[in-house]
């Protein structure tokens, strides 16, 4: 009990410690990722170029030039001035996806005064992949899972939902699809007053994290059935660490302390993306199969996480059953995913032998 009531006065502070430093709630209010209703967007750029572009090159892929446009405060049309790259591995090289992930970097910050993006530099679209419904259900899955895990940490990325049209210029009718823009790195760490931690190619050990944080990321990705990440290590040639930014308390020695900012979901089995398929060399074989692969050194707060994750369960089932643009079938189908791993959690005997017993 004295343990439970230490972490909600943690959480309390932390989040007064979040409203100070966004210069409290009428400041929050004013930026992107408070408000939910979907953006109407119009990115104008020559695609052609860029997607021949994002799917060749592996890295240093080339900016273009393009336009946004979005409407101010008072609903007037306003064309911000911007470049455009293709972002992120296998959307974008792999040959699936006809439009890959898309890195937006603001060029004019006055012109930005008076927009819904004002104080942005760059984020990143999640876009299309192909121009179907059913593609489009799998991005809207994806985007769930930013805001479910959003339901249990403010150490996580927001994401705004958007009606976007992307056309080559202004006479093209170009395509209209859902997407959503995620919250910059720096944001986050700005929102929770902490400090954004850059490895580069180092490592960082499993008892550097702060434990609680460590475990409830290491679960969530267990519950959506997510095996693309790597709290520890990094592919080849890539920064540390693999679909994980980390950040720590601004007072906290280096690389003490540390919690994962997670990110990417596409290769979940809550997503099931057609492309996705397991790591090899693990024992599974279809990314719907879930594997825990959190740290042994974490595995004491396995519990209290465990408590976290049922408190919040209406919450989160919630997000899925609520989403209008969800197709029914999809909802239902994603409901019973989720469940399974509910039925987990309420047998001690399961979570020790599928979770605990599974540490690495």
């Amino acid at each position: 009990m004295i343990r439970m009531l230490f972490r909600g006065m943690a959480a309390l502070a932390l989040m007064l410690a979040a409203m100070l430093a966004s210069g409290g709630p009428a400041a929050a209010q004013s930026r992107l990722f408070s408000a939910d209703a979907p953006l109407q967007l119009t990115l104008t750029a020559p695609f052609p170029a860029l997607i021949h572009a994002a799917k060749t090159a592996k890295a240093d892929i080339k900016p273009y030039a393009a336009t946004l446009a979005v409407r101010d405060g008072a609903g007037a049309p306003v064309s911000l001035p911007l470049e455009v790259r293709g972002r992120g591995i296998s959307r974008r090289i792999g040959g699936f996806c006809a439009m890959p992930p898309l890195q937006l970097r603001f060029s004019d910050k006055d012109a930005l005064k008076g927009t819904v993006f004002k104080g942005q530099k760059k984020l990143k679209l999640v876009t299309y992949c192909q121009d179907r419904d059913d593609s489009e259900q799998r991005i809207m899955l994806e985007f769930l899972v930013y805001r479910i895990y959003g339901v249990l940490t403010p150490m996580s990325y927001r994401v705004r939902p958007a009606e976007v049209t992307y056309r080559v210029d202004d006479k093209d009718k170009g395509v209209t699809r859902f997407g959503y823009l995620i919250e910059d790195a720096d944001d986050v760490a700005d929102r929770n007053n902490v400090k954004l931690l850059t490895l580069g190619s180092h490592q960082i050990s499993a008892y550097q994290f702060e434990q609680h944080a460590a475990a409830r990321a290491a679960l969530f990705e267990y519950m959506i059935s997510n095996l693309d990440w790597d709290f520890l290590a990094a592919a080849a040639g890539q920064e540390c660490c693999h679909n994980s930014r980390f950040v720590a308390a601004r007072d906290a020695a280096p690389l003490h302390g540390v919690t994962p900012l997670i990110y990417d979901f596409d290769f979940s089995g809550f997503v099931d993306a057609p492309y996705a398929s397991p790591p090899e060399g693990l024992p599974v074989h279809k990314t719907t199969e879930r594997l825990y692969r959190g740290y042994c050194a974490s595995s004491g707060e396995i519990p209290a996480v465990v408590a976290e994750f049922k408190a919040h369960r209406a919450e989160m089932m919630a997000l899925i059953a609520n989403q209008p643009r969800l197709d029914p079938k999809v909802a239902a189908k994603t409901a019973r995913f989720m469940d399974g791993f509910f039925a987990t959690l309420d047998d001690p005997a399961k979570v020790e032998a599928s979770i605990v017993k599974h540490c690495r």
